[in-house]
């Protein structure tokens, strides 16, 4: 809880707070017209702590306002310093979030990658884990398969040795005609 000081903004009393609805007046954020009291209606929260004083201090006679008033008593304002920190610390923690993922990207790939050629040991970088998330089937480049580091030991067996016993056979006529016909194109 705040020690600070009530100012004269902070120590408004509505001694009878009007029914009438803020969306059923005419006029922008900041003024609007109430057409069952004929008079402007003055929305202190769109207003600088600065200017909202000025009004409450100004006006003569009757004077409408629609205020938001905290738990601690202060009533907020465009420019509420509460609101501008909590904000600021929002944005400076989206932005830590944002560097500490890119610092653990690149760190575990430049690690990953001394470690491969230090051991021999093939390990997933941090993008190629990211990029299997995202999609998990394995990327086709140009018609070959491109299987991430020790996935083809995860392999059944039975394709894997399929794949090994295949033989390869002579192209038929068929075929080579059909190679040199795309050839000419």
């Amino acid at each position: 809880m705040s020690t600070r000081t009530l100012t004269g903004l902070d120590l408004i009393e509505i001694a009878s707070p009007c029914p009438a609805s803020w969306d059923a007046m005419t006029g922008d954020e900041r003024v609007r017209f109430c057409s069952q009291c004929k008079l402007n209606v003055y929305n202190l929260s769109e207003m600088n702590r600065e200017e909202a004083e000025r009004l409450v201090r100004d006006r003569e006679g009757r004077t409408c306002v629609q205020l938001y008033r905290r738990h601690d008593g202060t009533v907020l304002t465009k420019d509420c310093p509460v609101g501008v920190t909590a904000l600021r610390q929002r944005f400076f923690r989206a932005v830590a979030a944002i560097a500490g993922l890119l610092v653990a990207l690149v760190g575990g790939t430049l690690f990953g990658g001394a470690l491969e050629r230090r051991f021999g040991v093939n390990f997933a970088t941090p993008f190629q884990t990211l990029a299997h998330w995202i999609d998990p089937r394995p990327p086709v480049v140009g018609g070959m398969m491109f299987l991430p580091p020790g996935a083809f030991n995860k392999l059944p067996s039975n394709l894997v040795a399929q794949a090994a016993e295949t033989p390869l056979l002579d192209p038929t006529e068929e075929q080579k005609m059909e190679i040199q016909r795309r050839l000419e194109r």
